[in-house]
């Protein structure tokens, strides 16, 4: 049986562990944390900013965790 990826997993313990590493990697103060589509999601309330959480290891990552920007400020726009 396959393992299941971190950003896979639903639990408040997962939860936890995607706002602290957005806490540090993107330094966001007011994110909401996500579980939609099978995955972890991160958003920027206070600009629209939208993140896909994904399974990483070395660079930036946080617990094996790190964050691909899917769509922009809309401060920006």
């Amino acid at each position: 049986m396959k393992a299941r990826l971190k950003t896979e997993t639903n639990t408040k313990r997962m939860e936890s562990a995607v706002r602290g590493a957005a806490q540090k990697i993107l330094g966001k103060r007011r994110i909401e944390a996500d579980f939609e589509h099978g995955q972890w999601w991160v958003t920027d309330l206070d600009s629209g900013a939208q993140w896909s959480v994904v399974d990483a290891e070395g660079g930036r990552a946080v617990n094996g965790l790190d964050f691909e920007q899917v769509t922009d400020d809309e401060e920006a726009l």
